[in-house]
């Protein structure tokens, strides 16, 4: 579970039981996509300042140096205009669905059935509900990186 999904996790704790309804998931949402673009904006102003620290550090005693300062100020200019993105500014690919539930009282909560549906989520979680009255929908985001070859068996 990432952040983000602790965040939800913790801000509709109190819908466990009953399901989030869909206005507490949309404003949730907003809010933690609020968050992570400041997060992300944050994090680039404190990438071009330092960009722009290190150009000056460089100094103009040679054409190296000066090369080098040109080098570090162009990309915290394109930094800035939004040319370029520095990475993990991406937002997800996809967000995942699942049903939560304990099979006792004692047990861990158990996530199963991941889904890209979250109708299909939300219907398994209704018919979870006789034999486990406190199953709920869980989302997480998700990533994809490149292929790569599969390993031999």
């Amino acid at each position: 579970m990432n952040a983000r999904d602790e965040l939800y996790a913790f801000a509709t704790v109190a819908f466990s039981e009953t399901g989030v309804p869909p206005f507490v998931h949309e404003n949730v949402t907003k809010l933690l996509d609020a968050y992570h673009a400041q997060t992300i904006a944050d994090r680039d102003a404190q990438i071009i300042a330092w960009l722009g620290k290190k150009g000056r550090e460089e100094g103009s005693s040679n054409k190296d140096s000066r090369n080098r300062a040109d080098v570090l100020f162009r990309m915290a200019d394109k930094l800035s205009r939004g040319a370029v993105r520095p990475p993990l500014s991406k937002g997800p690919d996809a967000v995942e669905y699942g049903t939560a539930f304990k099979a006792t009282e004692q047990d861990e909560v158990e996530v199963h059935s991941p889904t890209s549906s979250r109708e299909e989520a939300e219907a398994r979680v209704s018919r979870y509900l006789d034999m486990y009255p406190t199953a709920y929908v869980v989302q997480r985001t998700v990533h994809h990186s490149a292929w790569t070859d599969a390993a031999t068996t």
